[in-house]
């Protein structure tokens, strides 16, 4: 009625098998489908009409596009491919399956049937080859070659991708001696065996439940005699042979990953399941990778190791700066410092410079936080450059305390104000005298050197210094108190994650700067900052018993407590990850005196889950990180324990930190900086377009972040953060995974 082919294919769930569906379909074809497409046979020894030497590919599915790593090796050497049955096939196709003249079964437990009636039905003679491995895949090229005579041809093509494949297997070198169990089905439970082999890993196990009494005779073919064959394969019997046999990973099908994931071992899946071409040359390439980048994932001397040879850029003077930016990285001081004062209640930054200055830094923090931000200017013009602007900011501060009671403003001097010398100290000294209750402070902030960062640092300074007083009697430290000192790199809703972490161990944090409240939560519309650190609380800071400063870039507020008021202090360049996270926990452990409690530890149990469940799609990876430095320290060391290949790390000035960023090349500079052949790029949005250029799926992270929503709720510490930033970054590559 239709007009489209109906077939019967009588195959219950509850009857057998994946492979007895297999063959029931087979058996469906044979009698419906093949040679219903036209004449049998054409006589002319398999070449039809035009069309030269044709082949059927009998149980062959192109799992992950293994059949486009074969087929065109084959058309070079002037053999068709007529059928396929059924991978990356048509119905029509297989409707002339019959006019073949050669049968290459690839999995003979699923679809013999199929050519040994093909055979009886058209004479057509068939092989049993598999494409798995060097060994065999050259081996069936040559077999069908010379069943049509093209031997020459196919010596040539082999000869050819044999040594293309030595050379890209060099870097694979570090394989050969190391031990594998093997457990799959079919023609894969002896292919595999040979290709493993290739590679030069030993194998000390093969599960042989799904295999027939024809594959354990080849795998003894291949392993000899005492090929060690295992009929138990159950999930305590693979968990034996791995650590009894001191196995380095375990190939096998999906069902065994989590397995793997959970007892901590090197895995590779070879099933249907897979994502990855593992047939011909370029497949066996494939495996070597997957195997490596899965055992260099599950090395402990790679998770949290800190410090590799031939990672870590040992000479930033070879990383030249460019005396031209072209499409820029960095932020400038003045927009670090406004940033700092936001985490503040009722204080307000005054940039002290030329309109353009104010309205940058505005734009882009709103853009960011989506959210109205507390920021004026003095607005200066060329009148008050030459006559002098110190009016100016007089005038701006006195209206602000005037109309909005702010509890402190910071005069920001830009570079403009900087190179003209205005006397901000002495603006600052006139509004002391005049009033007690609030306070004014001047960070200097020239535009022209350094970036973000060292705003932001200078100006938690500034406020400390301003603001904190020494305990009456110098009396002892208020108990469970710690001063926190948080970056600039953090989002408002890693503030909020790390309060409840720290207080969690009975710990009470006065956290400077703090930006929780620009989350969204901050109510209505104010001039002035609303939420974060309160001006009574800083004034307290000097009774803490400890600082944490969370970035290089915060041991400088942090040195100043010290100095002063003789706080011990600790830089954590890195609160993510597992070794990070593991460091502060470890911290605030010493400090409260209570264990790391049980929220904490199955959410690393949960990551460290997360990261064996991502690695697949992350490990060995190549990246580019172009960030502030403080965040490219952080991100790059959870990258590492992922296994990830960070080429290239590019950072917006060369502060101290830049010689704790793990990358292979470090280069200060701008997002023009970044090229070279990535898998993908970690930048803020402005590296939008530069992604797009590299042709790579970008990471938004760092500042400014506008293009996607949700980004100041986003976690980035502790493990909870890290296991979403995997998430993140693993789906973004599984996107490109054909």
């Amino acid at each position: 009625v239709c007009g489209i082919r109906v077939i019967p294919v009588n195959a219950p769930g509850f009857a057998g098998p994946k492979n007895l569906g297999n063959r029931i379909a087979g058996e469906v074809l044979l009698e419906h489908v093949i040679g219903t497409g036209g004449p049998g046979p054409s006589g002319n020894g398999g070449k039809e009409s035009g069309g030269g030497p044709t082949v059927n590919l009998i149980g062959e599915y192109n799992i992950a596009g293994d059949l486009w790593n074969v087929e065109p090796l084959l058309q070079e050497a002037g053999i068709r491919v007529l059928s396929r049955i059924t991978g990356d096939s048509t119905f029509q196709e297989i409707t002339y399956a019959h006019r073949a003249g050669l049968n290459v079964v690839l999995c003979s437990r699923a679809l013999v049937n199929v050519a040994r009636g093909m055979e009886r039905r058209y004479g057509i003679p068939y092989v049993e080859v598999s494409f798995f491995g060097k060994t065999e895949i050259s081996k069936a090229l040559r077999m069908i070659g010379s069943w049509y005579g093209l031997s020459g041809k196919i010596d040539a093509v082999v000869r050819r991708e044999e040594k293309r494949l030595s050379e890209r297997l060099r870097q694979y070198a570090h394989l050969r001696g190391m031990r594998a169990v093997l457990y799959t089905g079919g023609v894969k439970s002896w292919s595999f065996v040979s290709a493993l082999l290739d590679l030069g890993i030993r194998i000390v196990a093969v599960g042989t439940k799904k295999s027939t009494f024809e594959d354990e005779e080849k795998i003894r073919d291949i392993l000899g005699p005492d090929a060690p064959l295992v009929e138990d394969v159950s999930p305590s019997s693979l968990r034996r042979l791995m650590k009894e046999k001191k196995a380095d990973i375990l190939v096998a099908g999906g069902r065994n990953l989590y397995l793997a994931m959970k007892e901590g071992f090197p895995f590779v899946d070879v099933n249907q399941e897979r994502h990855i071409a593992y047939a011909g040359y370029d497949g066996l390439v494939n495996l070597a990778e997957q195997i490596s980048n899965s055992i260099r994932f599950f090395s402990r001397k790679t998770w949290g190791k800190r410090q590799e040879s031939g990672v870590r850029s040992q000479n930033m003077k070879s990383n030249l700066q460019s005396a031209i930016s072209i499409n820029p990285l960095k932020h400038s001081q003045t927009i670090g410092a406004a940033l700092a004062l936001q985490g503040i209640d009722k204080a307000i930054p005054v940039i002290h410079g030329a309109q353009g200055c104010t309205f940058l830094a505005k734009v882009l923090m709103t853009k960011h936080f989506r959210e109205p931000v507390a920021l004026a200017g003095t607005r200066l013009f060329t009148e008050d450059v030459v006559m002098g602007g110190d009016e100016n900011a007089v005038r701006v501060v006195q209206e602000f305390i005037e109309k909005q009671r702010p509890d402190l403003i910071g005069i920001l001097t830009s570079g403009l104000s900087e190179v003209k010398g205005d006397d901000i100290s002495g603006v600052i000294k006139e509004f002391k005298i005049q009033n007690s209750k609030f306070r004014v402070i001047h960070v200097s902030t020239p535009d022209y050197e350094a970036g973000m960062e060292k705003g932001y640092s200078g100006a938690t300074e500034a406020v400390l210094r301003a603001t904190v007083k020494e305990q009456a009697g110098k009396q002892d430290k208020m108990r469970g108190r710690i001063n926190v000192l948080a970056g600039a790199h953090l989002t408002p809703a890693d503030f909020i994650e790390l309060r409840e972490i720290i207080e969690s161990f009975g710990l009470m944090p006065l956290i400077l700067p703090d930006l929780s409240s620009l989350d969204g939560a901050r109510p209505g519309f104010s001039a002035l900052s609303a939420g974060g650190a309160k001006l009574s609380d800083i004034e307290g800071m000097s009774g803490s018993v400890f600082t944490i400063a969370i970035g290089m870039s915060m041991e400088s507020p942090a040195r100043f407590l010290h100095e002063k008021y003789g706080i011990e202090y600790i830089v954590l360049d890195s609160v993510a990850g597992l070794q990070g996270t593991d460091a502060l926990m470890k911290i605030l452990s010493s400090l409260s005196g209570r264990p790391v409690s049980r929220r904490y530890l199955r959410q690393r149990m949960v990551l460290v889950d997360g990261m064996r469940d991502a690695h697949f799609y992350l490990s060995g990876k190549r990246v580019c990180t172009a960030l502030e430095p403080d965040l490219s320290v952080q991100t790059s060391a959870w990258l590492r324990e992922m296994a990830v290949n960070i080429e290239l790390a590019v950072l917006p000035y060369s502060p101290r930190a830049a010689d704790t960023v793990i990358a292979k090349k470090i280069v200060i500079g701008d997002l023009f900086s970044v090229r070279g052949d990535f898998d993908l790029l970690i930048s803020n949005s402005h590296a939008e377009d530069t992604a797009a250029r590299l042709g790579v799926p970008l990471y938004q992270m760092g500042f400014p972040v506008y293009k996607i929503i949700g980004y100041t709720t986003r976690i980035t510490i502790g493990y909870r953060g890290t296991l979403s930033m995997i998430n993140d970054t693993a789906n973004l590559l599984m996107k490109g995974v054909h």
